[in-house]
């Protein structure tokens, strides 16, 4: 399994730096107090598809960056998404990934990253029902 990625949504991106729970700096998201890194990359989360005529790219529950989009051929607009005559709201944000490099890290024997530990040590959430352990436990498959 390679790294874990996290897809965090500009509405929660946005309360955690305005309640000092991370940094960003380019591209990059510090948690605090412990420093670990996080790339960060426009991405979207599928919620609906709005025609009507179903989701045959099974895209619907998926988080894709804007060069994934632009490879099915879709067009990326502020809240849809445009693939061929389909038409998805999504929920705009970033695809987290920890950027290897970084000593702080959190291990685990089951995969090289626990993101979800990560996370909910850095925003004091431990209970598994909010919200920041619920976009936790959202990770992306693999390229």
């Amino acid at each position: 399994m390679g790294d874990n990625r996290l897809f965090l949504s500009q509405a929660v991106l946005d309360r955690w730096l305005g309640e000092g729970r991370v940094e960003v700096d380019g591209e990059v998201m510090t948690t605090l107090p412990d420093r670990r890194n996080f790339c960060l990359k426009t991405a979207v989360l599928f919620q609906n598809e709005l025609t009507g005529a179903g989701d045959a790219p099974d895209l619907i529950g998926r988080v894709k960056d804007v060069d994934q989009i632009t490879a099915l051929g879709g067009d990326y607009s502020a809240g849809s998404v445009i693939v061929g005559d389909l038409a998805y709201e999504v929920a705009e944000g970033f695809i987290g990934e920890p950027l290897p490099d970084d000593p702080g890290l959190v291990r685990s024997p089951s995969g090289p990253h626990d993101l979800a530990a990560a996370m909910q040590q850095a925003t004091g959430a431990g209970d598994g029902a909010s919200e920041v352990d619920l976009l936790a436990r959202l990770f992306l498959e693999k390229r």
